[in-house]
């Protein structure tokens, strides 16, 4: 089982794209995966189509209720979802001294093994609150999604050191799995701050990046994920061919 959290504390990069999209190609290969949602905005669970407010989900694990995974109309793809009551949760957390705060996540997910996901992805909220800090904690990589704008690295050495912190003090198995550029624009300054990226950063940028694609929109007004809605679309082969490259850096 691996666990992988897709975080940026910046809105607007396609996290939540990139973390459905790369669970969904990876159903479709075989392999048996699970969405958590632990954004407050609940993204995840809207662009699978599958948000109902009554159903339990994030929010109720994170306060000790028992849930149910539930199951999607994609392969090999479950979800637990976020609805509303996820806004309280920080709060509510930080409030109960009594359980641990940082680890729920993590305890929860050590109690299902039984179920054998081959892969977990964490869709986090853009910040690094009790949410993010419980995937964090829960995680063993990090995937952190950039665009590509004259802002691309605001926060990036914040959200370095705040995993680093996670890492030291609640998960030393945590690693910065890479960065991955998304909404690539074939324009002549989009190369140049991509490779200022790669010079600055080396190894830790991702070589596929995923193109700016009208079709990513469509698959969200759809309820669908792109590599579904569009197979020949190119964000959907950048997925496929991110999520292979992904796979051997987990090797």
């Amino acid at each position: 089982m691996k666990v992988i959290s897709f975080l940026n504390i910046k809105g607007g990069v396609a996290k939540t794209t990139s973390c459905v999209n790369v669970a969904a190609e990876l159903g479709k290969q075989g392999h048996k995966v699970l969405i958590m949602d632990l954004d407050p905005q609940s993204n995840s669970t809207k662009y699978l189509n599958m948000y109902n407010p009554s159903t339990k989900g994030t929010y109720e694990l994170l306060t000790g209720e028992d849930i149910k995974i539930q199951g999607t109309i994609y392969e090999n793809l479950w979800i637990v979802p976020a609805n509303i009551n996820l806004i309280m949760s920080e709060a509510e957390i930080l409030a109960d001294t009594k359980k641990a705060r940082e680890t729920r996540l993590k305890k929860w997910l050590n109690s299902k093994n039984e179920d054998s996901f081959e892969y977990i992805l964490i869709d986090c909220p853009p910040s690094l609150g009790m949410l993010s800090i419980n995937a964090l904690a829960a995680s063993d990589y990090v995937i952190v999604p950039l665009k590509i704008d004259k802002f691309a690295l605001d926060g990036f050495e914040y959200l370095m050191s705040s995993i680093q912190g996670v890492k030291e003090e609640f998960n030393d198995k945590l690693k910065m799995l890479g960065i991955l550029i998304t909404m690539d624009r074939a324009t002549t300054i989009n190369r140049e701050i991509k490779q200022e990226l790669r010079d600055e950063l080396g190894d830790m940028v991702f070589k596929q990046s995923i193109r700016d694609n009208v079709a990513v929109i469509k698959s969200t007004f759809n309820t669908t994920p792109v590599i579904y809605f569009n197979a020949k679309a190119n964000a959907s082969k950048d997925y496929k061919s991110f999520v292979e490259e992904m796979k051997q850096c987990l090797i």
